[in-house]
């Protein structure tokens, strides 16, 4: 089914809208999530709190790219999630090594997460992106929105580790140009 109808059953308000929605976008929902949370159990409870959230927030809202909008959703509450087991931010798991890595891009007394959640910082980093070739942007996303390891990107584009190493090298070096340029 294609998004625009799994929106029009949200407005709806009927209820096949999220089981639509559970088999378009569930799977991709689940990945984010386990690779923040590293937890098959916490990740499908993810899952759930993310469809209950569209549920209640579509209508109002009506997204242009459904997909990208659950997958926020989704990785907003892995990380509400994250940040509710009481972990130590300074752990070294894989979620605070991605987190760091961009800490000399984004420079703020709040940390990398209240940057980035700033309206204006977010217009810059979408322009940024869009500037950027599909396969380095798509390289770099990976690492940094989903969360994947360096040779899992490797193996899902079918390139070598070096290569996906240095593709995200130079885009943090782009981006950190980028955001001086701009202020930051």
């Amino acid at each position: 089914m294609d998004d625009r109808t799994i929106i029009a059953l949200f407005n709806k308000r009927d209820e096949q809208a999220i089981e639509q929605l559970r088999l378009s976008y569930g799977a991709a929902c689940r990945h984010i999530a386990y690779n923040i949370l590293k937890n098959r159990e916490d990740a499908e409870e993810v899952v759930s709190d993310t469809l209950f959230t569209v549920w209640n927030n579509i209508p109002p809202d009506t997204p242009d790219d459904l997909g990208g909008y659950v997958y926020k959703i989704a990785r907003y509450n892995a990380l509400e999630a994250y940040r509710k087991r009481g972990r130590k931010m300074r752990g070294g798991d894989a979620v605070t090594v991605s987190i760091d890595e961009l800490d000399d891009c984004i420079v703020s007394d709040n940390g990398v997460e209240s940057s980035v959640e700033q309206r204006y910082l977010a217009g810059l980093l979408d322009k940024f992106f869009a500037e950027l070739p599909v396969d380095q942007r798509r390289i770099f996303l990976c690492r940094y929105f989903y969360n994947m390891k360096y040779t899992e990107i490797s193996k899902k584009y079918g390139i070598g580790l070096s290569a996906v190493k240095m593709s995200v090298s130079r885009t943090k070096k782009k981006l950190k140009e980028y955001l001086s340029k701009e202020g930051y």
